[in-house]
């Protein structure tokens, strides 16, 4: 499964959902993906926005659907963390230490370490959740982590520049012209340049 513009448009709605409705995100979701990628997706929000979202939301699943989803296993082990940070890992796992001691433990062992490892979703898909996530938040520094992390992990700009498109019409014009500025900023570093 790919991280389509509907499911990014649903993280991004439990990210901001003054700016779209999660409901309104999910019928779209729903309505182009299997029960069980918008659950995947909703699951993997959790790290981003936290779990009131995502435990409301899942409310409006039909039970049914929900029954036909698999627990969750995991995924054969990688090392998210590094595939997203690659030679940066090290640099922010003492930022995390930093601001407190544990932070670093905590996001590397729930966010990346428990919900991340139980995806079999590529991470390149994991990142552009992430991106929607961050973009709904207006948080720009991790936004901008993590869009480099999706270059890292395999993403094109070409792919981001649409993801950035597709969000348009719902991401905050301040924080979507950040965006735009970091994505060209980044693409000519980038070796997924187009």
């Amino acid at each position: 499964m790919k991280a389509n513009l509907t499911c990014c448009r649903l993280t991004f709605s439990l990210a901001a959902p003054e700016r779209l409705a999660p409901i309104k995100a999910l019928t779209s979701a729903l309505s182009e993906s299997k029960v069980e990628d918008v659950v995947e997706v909703i699951l993997q929000s959790i790290p981003y926005s936290g779990f009131p979202g995502a435990v409301e939301i899942l409310g409006h699943i039909e039970a049914s659907s929900l029954e036909a989803v698999q627990r969750i296993t995991l995924s054969p082990p990688r090392n998210i963390f590094k595939e997203v940070y690659g030679a940066a890992s090290d640099k922010v796992r003492d930022s995390l230490r930093q601001r407190h001691p544990d932070l670093e433990s905590w996001i590397l062992n729930f966010a990346y370490g428990t919900v991340m490892q139980s995806s079999r979703w590529k991470t390149r898909d994991l990142e552009k959740l992430a991106i929607s996530s961050l973009l709904g938040q207006m948080r720009m520094t991790p936004f901008h982590s993590h869009l480099r992390g999706a270059l890292r992990c395999g993403c094109t700009v070409q792919e981001l520049q649409e993801l950035l498109e597709g969000l348009n019409d719902i991401a905050h014009p301040d924080a979507q012209k950040k965006a735009y500025e970091l994505l060209s900023a980044e693409s000519t570093k980038s070796p997924n340049s187009d």
